[in-house]
């Protein structure tokens, strides 16, 4: 008899990835949760029953777990934004450790007591805000509800946003209301404010604004109160334009209001400081802090030599091969958004790196280039030969998605005598590490958790790998 849109009593046994609670009922079947800590009973309403699982969604707490504790943040299990508010950073800790040793455990490598976040309130340095009608307001502001793309919770507050993201927010959304310009319908594709995109140079104190609205006529003349109420604490304001269906911030018209181009941050790796140029649209890590423990730990494992080439798969801009640049002989980028690419070339002239270059296409592309299929609008000259493989490291840091098979073929055929797997999803590192692991041609050395996201199931991790066969 199926269950089904029924509510059943169970018992939370343990979080998994990502963030789910494990639980039983009587009939001893799993199903899985979210919200519940381990230990606690719950009803739980059945939307989903398998032959060997369950998915239900928490109705109400019968036994609460000595860990839980109070969230911090009203909107906590309304807002998509955290998951671990319930328990002390502590535990969060424990839970991640505990999670990537169960994906990881079975290669037989010992899991490092994983890294700790230096902030666990008000660290992330850039946040995505979506403008929407609300009931009782000419429009809100907010980040959106757990599971939905059309409905949202208000900021503020948000209490891992910046403090800064906070009054600028708060500010904007003040503005927007006078205005009298409505917030964009992703239904019915009108309205005008669309998003708002803050980001922080966290170590430098430097802000970027970027106000998104829908595709219009109006001038840029319309936002310069605004601009005089920001540019008391922004370095940077831009108003971009999207007029794309999808929920996704793209431009297709931008247009710098106030200040610079971008604004810099530093960060401190292997005893030296870096400065990166963040424009609206560069990749970079969310937690400054964080990334510095990061790269450290990368630059630890891979523990480089001046002989060594550096092949930075996924580069983004450039931030890791430029951070290692100083401890090898050169470093090659590659990376598929072109912008990027160019943000990656001018912080390594912002560095005074003169060993890095940097070349826009995809991994897919660049590994199937090594292994002979060539592509003729994406041939890279001066790239390292093969007869210096045994000088050649490797690092990966690939989309939540992993590698392909094209990619994991190129680093079991390229030679290097070291690779670092840099991951966001232990799920598909454990798939991608199997199949390296079975080739017999590299062996798993470390694996290091990084905490970047506290209060979220997030987690980093990073892998070094050896060549079995040493030159």
């Amino acid at each position: 008899m199926s269950l089904k849109n029924k509510i059943i009593r169970v018992k939370a046994e343990k979080i998994v990835f990502p963030g789910r609670s494990l639980c039983r009922s009587g009939d001893g079947i799993a199903l899985f949760s979210e919200g519940l800590l381990p230990g606690e009973t719950a009803d739980v309403f059945v939307t989903r029953d398998k032959k060997t699982f369950r998915e239900g969604v928490l109705k109400n707490i019968t036994q609460k777990s000595p860990e839980r504790i109070d969230p911090l943040c009203p909107s906590f299990g309304q807002c998509g934004g955290c998951t671990f508010q319930n328990t002390e950073y502590k535990n969060q800790i424990k839970y991640k450790q505990i999670y990537t040793e169960e994906l990881l455990g079975e290669f037989g490598v010992k899991i490092n007591k994983i890294l700790e976040s230096p902030d666990i309130w008000h660290y992330r340095n850039k946040m995505e805000f979506s403008f929407f009608n609300a009931v009782d307001l000419p429009l809100d502001l907010g980040l959106h509800k757990r599971g939905s793309f059309n409905k949202y919770v208000s900021v503020p507050p948000c209490f891992i946003a910046d403090k800064d993201f906070l009054k600028a927010a708060e500010i904007i959304k003040r503005f927007a209301s006078e205005n009298g310009l409505p917030a964009y319908n992703n239904k019915t594709h009108e309205g005008f404010f669309r998003h708002l995109v803050l980001r922080k140079a966290s170590n430098a104190n430097r802000m970027l604004i970027n106000i998104v609205t829908n595709a219009t006529d109006a001038k840029s003349g319309i936002f310069a109160p605004l601009v005089n109420e920001l540019k008391e604490f922004a370095g940077s304001i831009y108003w971009t334009q999207n007029g794309r269906l999808s929920d996704a911030v793209v431009a297709d018209k931008s247009e710098l209001l106030y200040g610079s181009a971008h604004i810099a941050e530093t960060l401190s790796v292997g005893g030296e400081n870096y400065a990166f140029n963040i424009s609206p649209f560069s990749f970079f890590q969310t937690n400054s802090r964080g990334a510095e423990i990061l790269y450290n730990e990368i630059l630890r494992l891979l523990n480089p030599s001046k002989s060594e080439s550096l092949i930075d798969l996924y580069c983004g801009t450039g931030t890791i091969g430029i951070s290692l640049s100083k401890k090898v002989k050169q470093v090659i980028g590659i990376e598929h958004i072109a912008q990027a690419v160019e943000d990656a070339k001018t912080n390594a002239v912002l560095n005074n790196v003169k060993n890095a270059e940097f070349f826009a296409m995809t991994a897919e592309e660049w590994s199937k280039q090594q292994s002979g299929v060539r592509n003729e609008e994406s041939v890279i000259k001066d790239k390292p030969s093969q007869d210096v493989h045994c000088s050649l490291s490797v690092i990966v840091d690939p989309p939540r998605s992993g590698l392909t098979k094209d990619v994991i073929n190129f680093l079991l055929e390229s030679g290097a005598n070291k690779i670092v797997y840099v991951s966001c999803n232990p799920s598909t590192l454990a798939r991608d590490l199997t199949a390296i692991n079975e080739s017999g041609k590299y062996l798993i050395k470390e694996i290091t958790p990084v905490d970047m996201f506290p209060q979220t199931y997030h987690v980093e991790t990073v892998v070094l790998l050896e060549k079995l066969k040493q030159c």
